[in-house]
């Protein structure tokens, strides 16, 4: 009898110890490393601003338009001076360098600078 309580008991801890690193295998899965995206600047003129999209478009030099989306972490730039998304609108036409986030949503713009 008390060799079967001892098999028994030895069967229990087993299980036990069994089940808890299967546990702990399963709840720390293998993180995988997101690849991480680079800030790029681009130069070129203020084509447009569509201020209910919060979007700046800019012509490149090669005359291609590239849209950024102007978001509440965009610092912003007009003749060296801190200035807000509505001033954006008067600069068309004007020399602006943008450093952006190329994103699969979109251009993020983390800041916008406004040459006079």
């Amino acid at each position: 009898m008390k060799k079967m309580l001892f098999t028994l008991l030895v069967v229990f801890v087993l299980a036990f110890l069994g089940a808890s690193l299967a546990v702990a295998q399963a709840a720390a899965p293998a993180k995988k490393a997101a690849p991480a995206v680079k800030a790029e600047t681009i130069s070129g003129t203020i084509s447009m601003v569509v201020a209910e999209k919060k979007l700046v478009v800019l012509k490149g030099s090669g005359g291609v338009s590239y849209n950024f989306k102007v978001t509440g972490g965009t610092r912003i730039k007009v003749a060296g001076k801190k200035a807000k998304f509505a001033e954006l609108a008067e600069q068309t036409n004007k020399s602006a360098t943008v450093k952006f986030l190329p994103l699969r949503s979109g251009n993020a713009a983390q800041s916008i600078e406004v040459s006079q």
